[in-house]
């Protein structure tokens, strides 16, 4: 539309064209001559006879008409060119020029901004990543710090792992000690003291001359002096074989130093069906020498306590003799139990335990030692006991153990928790003599009083009287 009307003014303007013009020279040409006519009539200063009459009027209307009509020419004219930038901007530039170009702006834009965010999120991963591979190499080197075990706690472990069953083994080897000799001093059924007194006298005296004897004891100075003739095992005249046939048992069960004292381990283990090892014979020998070297009492026959009420109270009193002398026999078969052979033989026979120990006990030994030294000193088999004298003593008489506490801290914290482990048991140990002690003590202090106590009763009975 716009086009159109453009179209219609510029024709118009051609049609009106010439008129302008003639009027415009017209005006021109009148007023030349009038001014010039004016001018050279005031000069001849002669009327002026050729002047139209309301010239100036007349100009000034013609002039008002010609801007009148240029001022609309020129402002359809600006209109139009307005319109036509304006056609131009919206149409022609901003179609053609400015919107494919926001529009390739805006999809570059957009391809750039992913392309942006693609790389910031490949630095979020790649930082993550770093992260984490670092994280992962700390741990990595913190597990090797913490986790590599050094060998001085290996040996704490590798130590205490029979630890418990040597001491269940323990407990039933004293449960078999205490049943024994109880049952050695009431008489039990094919017991050596099952018929009378006198059979276990002899019983003891034939082990004494075959395992126990020596000839040069009680004075020997001479062929048939000493206890040559009580040594015989052949009888007198029967040959010269006297005295013990293991020399290393002589005197062996008088000998609570030999035999129990000195040794970390013992031969004694009553949970197979075994005969009894020389370490088994020779600590009941002992025990029946220390505790009731004489049974209680001859027998009483079943008449003797149906008849009798002094019979019934004498055997209630012997019962109570019997309680007091089964306490101090039990510190002894404590003492003995744990010094029993304990556990960690493997399938093959193999003494893992054992050889753990020698171990630990070779590095305080002159270098080349043999393991036969080693284990005659704990055993093959080590005792409860010889295994918490290695955990609880022998480890830190190696100089090597304390100059290897300069180690990684994770190792001394194991260190130092299994050290209170060790601590805690041998204080258990220590608290299990001490009860027994204490047990002691009070049979002693009842034993002293009863003679006491006695008089006080008979003396309440003679006031009551």
């Amino acid at each position: 539309m716009n086009m159109k009307r453009l179209w219609s003014k510029e024709k118009i303007f051609k049609k009106v064209k010439p008129v302008i013009i003639m009027v415009v020279l017209f005006s021109v040409l009148s007023g030349s001559v009038m001014t010039v006519q004016n001018k050279k009539a005031q000069a001849l200063c002669t009327p002026c006879v050729l002047c139209i009459p309301f010239e100036t009027n007349l100009t000034v209307l013609v002039l008002n008409i010609i801007q009148e009509f240029m001022d609309n020419i020129i402002e359809d004219n600006i209109e139009d060119h307005l319109n036509q930038e304006e056609n131009w901007i919206v149409e022609d530039f901003f179609e053609d020029f400015w919107l494919p170009a926001l529009a390739e702006l805006t999809e570059f834009l957009g391809a750039f901004g992913v392309y942006q965010v693609e790389m910031v999120g490949a630095f979020f991963d790649a930082k993550s990543h770093l992260e984490t591979r670092r994280l992962l190499f700390e741990l990595h080197a913190e597990a090797n710090k913490d986790y590599h075990v050094s060998d001085d706690f290996c040996w704490f472990g590798t130590q205490a792992r029979s630890l418990a069953s040597s001491e269940s083994r323990a407990r039933v080897n004293l449960l078999a000690l205490s049943e024994r000799a109880l049952q050695r001093h009431i008489g039990y059924e094919d017991s050596s003291s099952a018929d009378n007194i006198q059979n276990d006298a002899n019983a003891r005296w034939a082990q004494f001359v075959n395992t126990y004897c020596d000839p040069k004891d009680n004075n020997w100075n001479s062929a048939g002096s000493g206890l040559d003739f009580a040594c015989d095992r052949d009888g007198v005249g029967g040959g010269t074989a006297a005295g013990a046939t293991d020399r290393a048992r002589v005197n062996i069960d008088i000998d609570y130093t030999r035999l129990v004292e000195i040794p970390r381990t013992l031969d004694i283990d009553f949970t197979n069906n075994t005969a009894a090892t020389p370490d088994e014979e020779d600590v009941m020998a002992l025990s029946a020498n220390l505790y009731g070297n004489r049974v209680l009492t001859q027998r009483f026959s079943q008449e003797q306590l149906e008849k009798h009420k002094g019979a019934r109270s004498l055997y209630n009193e012997l019962r109570g003799a019997e309680a007091g002398r089964s306490i101090a026999t039990h510190s002894f078969n404590s003492i003995v139990a744990m010094k029993s052979a304990g556990t960690g033989s493997s399938a093959t026979g193999t003494p893992q335990t054992g050889s753990y120990a020698a171990a630990i006990v070779r590095e305080l030994m002159p270098p080349g030692t043999p393991d036969e030294e080693i284990f005659a000193i704990m055993g093959e088999n080590p005792s409860y006991y010889a295994q918490l004298e290695i955990l609880g003593k022998k480890i830190y008489q190696d100089p090597k153990f304390f100059a290897n506490l300069y180690d990684k801290p994770a190792n001394v914290e194991r260190k130092s928790v299994a050290m209170k482990a060790i601590e805690l048991m041998i204080d258990r140990a220590l608290f299990e003599s001490e009860l027994r002690q204490e047990m002691m003590m009070s049979v002693m202090l009842a034993s002293e009083l009863r003679q006491r106590q006695g008089e006080i009763n008979r003396d309440l009975s003679k006031n009551d009287e």
